[in-house]
């Protein structure tokens, strides 16, 4: 235009000019040609200013659609009715957006049509239900102190129209029993969900459902309570949308400089960003989301890295003892992963708690495996924010008979294959229950698992879980089998079984078939809480207790030094009905004083004392630790048992050095590494043929630490002389003290066998 303005101004010039030529200069040809010319110019100016000013406002249009342009109402009282009074405004589509309309979908600019957007609608709307019925329910239980239910949580299935129609009528009954016009409303806009046909008419109906739903939490009072989960909200907001008609699709776009190319991993951290900023997302962020949560359901995944892993016992950011939050899914999705401190110093596993009818555990297993889907949605939301773990569960069966060895193969790779799909999504940890298996059994169930699952095995780990509330046949390397019936016998046979078979945590559980539990804290006792934890550290392992915990049975265990507490479901994360069993709504409103209460008992002399004792053990592990710092190992673990205050504050006093060293932010191998390279007088350094050659070891380790080049670290840690170092160490150590067993890790290869 710019070019076209100037050719025509050029004109006018060189005519000006040729009539001065011809003409008298004072005659009233010239006085008119100069005339014309300058109302020319004046024009010009006009149509280049305007030309500008459009381009200008095109370009903005293209960038920002009109996902901040929509009118969202504010009040409960100008949206029951079934005509909206602000219908989604209109999207302009210019030339060029036609010629790109292909281009635009092939880019990283996310585009759908109608089907995709009808089932992220519909998934959108029953979303913000369940979310209206946690509200409700925790609102009616403030006065009534009793919740009630006779149906399981909701499992995800397909369906068709009609029983999508009557599900949801039947969940607007729970949440509006004596309010038939909101019902209605909310019924008005499912039936148009499932018949419009142009994306216009859906991202209206989907916007209603935010608009009516902002309602409703401001008309109970609820928008401000921390129950009030996600409840989209009118703002600025980092997801843009416009609307091509020629195509009948919605165009999704982002700033990609500011989160990712990747449609997966820029959700992924906008969850991060709606978290720094304390927002609620807005309403095109959150079709952003439930457009996210339907690409994880045809395959796609977050592939952001790296991923939070459980580190090392004593040596991770902010605590000893994680709490590990449990909840199927949902309750992540909508509470948890809301708020940056409620997941500090969290674990967020994702596992299924209800146990119906209270049934006993021989019916249904005490914790069951969740959805992948589900853990998929918690790993989107939690990103690099913690550790995500997942509960496999105690083995199938396939044959009638139950026979392990007829049912060992196909146990074994599905057993697998679920654990790799939940490393593939970024988990940190899966559970295994040993549950049902004698000692050799389950030392060969570890075994195997450990060849085929795929993961970091740095960064994933396998976990063991044992019930002390059983008899556990103890055939492994016995001349005569024995039965194991106490909880100490349990207990240390648990960690000598777990480390022979590979895996890198052990975890405790105190289930049994009344639900709730009792806490398991009661039923071990301190002492042998303790005990095990050092035990178990000392070997390299993980620890984990689980099973009742309440707020009050917290510090009990913290003090014992475990690594992590399984806390959810009945009473403290989930309502529930004592006569049912059935489970309500996620509470992630207790979430402030669970943290609470770990973090009052790590701050006290015993909780200082005891993280010292678990980096101690592990450094011991590592062979790290000095020989004067494992004799000062031995008089902490006996000052926390004897629970000798004045004692263990001068030890800790002695040894703050030791609590100086920095915490593990990312690979556990490369912390293992650097306090290795710090350490002056390690036991590992006495495994070494001379000190010239631990000398180079040590310079080579050190660089590679200073590039943080964790290819090379893993390659180091299984080569040559750190492999033989630690084979030397394990061997003396086991000899001396540690009498016969330690976790076994590079000392096991892969290698088909039919034993």
């Amino acid at each position: 235009m710019q070019r076209f303005l100037g050719s025509v101004l050029l004109t006018l010039l060189v005519g000006l000019a040729a009539a001065q030529n011809q003409s008298d200069p004072n005659g009233p040809d010239t006085r008119l040609a100069l005339a014309a010319l300058i109302i020319g110019i004046i024009a010009c100016v006009g149509i280049l200013f305007l030309g500008s000013a459009l381009a200008c406002y095109m370009r903005r249009i293209q960038h920002d659609g009109y996902g901040q342009h929509s009118n969202y109402g504010n009040s409960v009282s100008d949206r029951i009715d079934l005509m909206e009074k602000n219908p989604l405004p209109a999207a302009e589509v210019n030339d060029d957006a036609r010629r790109q309309s292909t281009t635009l979908c092939e880019e990283a600019n996310m585009c759908l049509g109608v089907g995709t957007l009808r089932q992220i609608s519909l998934s959108l709307l029953h979303d913000m239900l369940l979310n209206l019925y946690n509200i409700h329910i925790k609102l009616e239980c403030r006065t009534t102190q009793k919740f009630q239910s006779d149906r399981e949580l909701a499992m995800t299935t397909a369906a068709d129209n009609e029983t999508v129609t009557k599900q949801l009528a039947q969940t607007l009954q729970l949440i509006f029993p004596n309010d038939s016009s909101k019902a209605e409303t909310f019924m008005a806009i499912g039936e148009k969900i499932l018949k419009d046909n142009t994306v216009r008419q859906l991202l209206d109906s989907t916007f209603r459902i935010c608009r009516v739903c902002l309602g409703i939490v401001r008309e109970w009072e609820a928008e401000r309570e921390l129950f009030v989960g996600v409840v989209p909200t009118e703002g600025p907001g980092y997801i843009n949308f416009s609307v091509v008609d020629d195509i009948n699709k919605v165009k999704l776009t982002w700033d990609e400089n500011k989160f990712e190319k990747d449609f997966m991993n820029t959700t992924c951290k906008l969850a991060q960003a709606l978290r720094d900023e304390r927002r609620q997302p807005t309403p095109v962020e959150y079709i952003a989301f439930q457009l996210a949560y339907h690409c994880l359901a045809k395959g796609k995944q977050v592939t952001l890295k790296p991923h939070r892993s459980l580190g090392s016992p004593g040596f991770r950011p902010h605590t000893q003892t994680y709490m590990s939050l449990t909840d199927p899914g949902e309750g992540h999705v909508l509470g948890t992963t809301r708020f940056n401190e409620w997941m500090q110093g969290a674990i967020i596993h994702v596992e299924h708690l209800e146990r119906p009818k209270h049934l006993p555990r021989k019916n249904i297993e005490s914790y069951r495996i969740s959805s992948l889907f589900n853990f998929s949605k918690v790993r989107l939301h939690v990103g690099q924010a913690a550790p995500t773990t997942y509960f496999v569960g105690r083995a199938m069966k396939d044959s009638s008979s139950g026979k392990f060895e007829e049912d060992f193969l196909k146990v074994v790779h599905m057993t697998s294959a679920t654990i790799s799909a939940a490393f593939y999504q970024g988990g940190a940890e899966c559970k295994v229950a040993m549950e049902g298996l004698t000692t050799s059994q389950a030392l060969r169930y570890m075994r195997a698992l450990k060849a085929q699952v795929n993961r970091d095995r740095f960064n994933q780990y396998l976990s063991a879980a044992w019930n002390l509330n059983q008899v556990i046949v103890d055939d492994f390397e016995r001349e005569h089998t024995i039965e194991l019936k106490t909880r100490k016998e349990i207990a240390l046979r648990a960690i000598e079984i777990t480390s022979l078979g590979g895996f890198d945590k052990v975890t405790l559980d105190g289930a049994s078939d009344t639900y709730p539990s009792k806490c398991i804290m009661y039923q071990m006792g301190f002492e042998e809480a303790l005990t095990f934890n050092h035990e178990a550290h000392m070997r390299g392992l993980v620890t984990y207790f689980s099973a009742g915990f309440k707020f009050d049975e917290i510090k009990h265990a913290v003090y014992a030094g475990v690594d992590g507490i399984g806390i959810g479901g009945a009473q403290v994360l989930r309502y529930m009905d004592s006569d049912s069993g059935m489970h309500g709504p996620y509470t992630e409103e207790n979430i402030p004083r669970i943290l609470q209460s770990r973090d009052t008992a790590a701050k006290s002399v015993r909780g200082r004392g005891v993280h010292l004792l678990v980096r101690l053990d592990t450094m011991f592990f590592e062979g790290t630790i000095s020989s004067v710092e494992n004799g000062m190992r031995e008089q902490l673990f006996n000052a926390l048992l004897q629970q000798n205050e004045e004692e263990i504050r001068s030890i800790v006093t002695k040894l703050d050095y030791i609590m100086n060293i920095p915490c593990e932010f990312g690979l556990p191998l490369a912390g293992q590494a650097k306090r290795l390279t710090v350490a002056e007088t390690p036991l590992l350094k006495e495994c070494a043929e001379s000190t010239y050659e631990w000398a180079l070891f040590i310079s080579r380790l050190r660089t590679q630490v200073s590039k943080m080049d964790e290819a090379a670290l893993v390659e180091e840690y299984d080569g040559e002389p750190w492999h033989t170092y630690r084979k030397k160490y394990r061997d003396n150590i086991q000899r001396e003290l540690l009498k016969g067993y330690t976790r076994q890790v590079s000392f096991q290869v892969q290698y088909k066998t039919t034993m």
